[in-house]
């Protein structure tokens, strides 16, 4: 397993004389706190709604998560596709739409994927992009081509402006999520690696590091990305020049919404769906 502690946190528990439980922001436990920490955020909801009405359906919602986006999407009448790697995030999803008929949740790969169906618009919301190396944003993007209608909608998110400049330094501070009896303060920690390639983030609860106790560091590894050097990816696989514009949020976030649409026919050994 990839060591993903950064040192800010290595060093408060070792100061603690405490020791890590290693849990993935996306698995297990890892994701009732991932709910908490974004299921109140509404960035994109209002952009991919807005895109859905342009479209239509079907939709397909890649790393969909708990379903951030599914959720008001299904409820505003659209057949969604909600594809995740992890079951335990979906089951989230499902617990909020129970045997929904229109929805159908699929645990895959976002890099490498094959449904029964093309779909009017495929969302990549959340930033979560930046999960993917170099070669997982390929292998998506031919993915994303196999199940795309001729005049399909491929949109998805980045980071800009500040917001960008933010992943891209070291961090260590305090932030307030809800809990299930009120709100509760973790450590944030990033470490940035591979010479400004990738980040790493982890988040504790200050009140667990206790002397020589055992405490859950809940980690995720990202890439980091900008707008050019996406654009110049989506161009190289076969999909139009994306048309950019802001997405508006709450906390003053700076985030892209990128729409494309393919312009390089599939070869036959890719386009089998």
């Amino acid at each position: 397993m990839e060591d993903l502690i950064t040192d800010a946190v290595r060093a408060r528990l070792s100061l603690a004389r405490a020791d890590a439980r290693e849990l993935d922001l996306y698995s297990g436990a890892g994701t009732d706190f991932y709910q908490r920490l974004v299921g109140a955020d509404r960035a994109e909801v209002r952009e991919v709604l807005a895109l859905a009405r342009r479209t239509g359906g079907p939709i397909l919602d890649i790393a969909a998560g708990s379903g951030r986006l599914t959720i008001p999407l299904v409820r505003s009448g659209y057949r969604v596709t909600a594809v995740d790697l992890s079951r335990d995030m979906l089951s989230h999803l499902q617990r909020a739409l129970p045997d929904h008929p229109a929805l159908d949740c699929v645990v895959a790969d976002m890099r490498d994927f094959r449904l029964a169906q093309r779909y009017a618009l495929a969302v990549l919301g959340a930033t979560s992009i930046t999960l993917l190396d170099g070669e997982g944003r390929s292998r998506l993007c031919r993915s994303v081509r196999r199940h795309l209608t001729s005049d399909g909608v491929f949109a998805l998110t980045v980071a800009a402006g500040t917001s960008a400049t933010t992943l891209s330094v070291p961090q260590e501070h305090e932030i307030t999520v809800p809990g299930p009896e009120g709100d509760e303060t973790y450590l944030f920690a990033q470490q940035v690696d591979d010479d400004g390639a990738s980040r790493v983030v982890n988040w504790l609860r200050p009140a667990d590091l206790r002397r020589g106790g055992e405490v859950t560091v809940l980690t995720s590894r990202l890439r980091v990305l900008d707008r050019e050097q996406l654009v110049t990816e989506l161009v190289a696989a076969g999909f139009a020049p994306p048309r950019i514009s802001p997405v508006r949020t709450q906390d003053g976030q700076d985030i892209e919404l990128l729409e494309t649409t393919t312009v390089a026919p599939l070869r036959a050994a890719e386009s089998d769906v």
